[in-house]
């Protein structure tokens, strides 16, 4: 019985050792890895990723590619899925090109005004891209609007912010130049934009 006693300890000593090396483990990695972004700090990096790392030029290209390889006719295009009211999903025979997988998307659109909407964040408004062809005619629509800011032509950025913070602008113009939020109080919103 002595015997069957101490092998038991050991087994004991044994598991209990291994649940303190593991919980050792697991805090070291937690406490050493950098924070991870939630909420508004995420859509902050996410927007400086789309504003200010991203080759707006190869972006302008790329949703123009995606439009050459879709649909001839978006208009009358009857897609049978769940719809968005910017469009409906790329379809799955059309190549995405690596700069918009780079910015890790919520959706990939096509309107049925025939133009890309890159959206950046769920819901009916949020914050993104529209990339229009080239000699894009606008649809005679009080609805329809290019977007918020123009970044290149052809090239619209849109954010729900623009109706709820004013002079957004500003907010955006600091990213674009500078890659980075501004603290407080570092733009003076009662200057000019430039």
């Amino acid at each position: 019985m002595g015997s069957d006693m101490n092998t038991r300890k050991k087994g004991v000593n044994i598991v209990v050792l291994f649940i303190v090396i593991i919980i050792a483990l697991v805090s070291y990695v937690v406490l050493t890895s950098p924070p991870r972004p939630i909420g508004p700090k995420m859509h902050q990096m996410r927007r400086i990723r789309l504003l200010y790392q991203t080759d707006h030029e190869e972006l302008l290209k790329a949703g123009r590619e995606i439009l050459r390889q879709g649909l001839k006719d978006p208009k009358n295009y009857r897609y049978l899925g769940p719809m968005h009211i910017d469009g409906f999903p790329v379809p799955r025979n059309v190549r995405i090109p690596k700069v918009v997988h780079t910015l890790k998307t919520h959706a990939n659109l096509i309107n049925f005004n025939g133009y890309v909407v890159l959206q950046m964040k769920e819901g009916v408004v949020g914050y993104g891209v529209k990339i229009f062809p080239e000699a894009f005619k606008a649809p005679r629509s009080t609805y329809f609007r290019y977007g918020d800011k123009e970044l290149l032509p052809g090239l619209w950025y849109y954010d729900e912010e623009y109706r709820h913070i004013p002079q957004y602008d500003k907010t955006i113009d600091y990213i674009i130049k500078k890659g980075k939020y501004p603290e407080p109080n570092e733009i003076d919103l009662n200057k000019s934009a430039n």
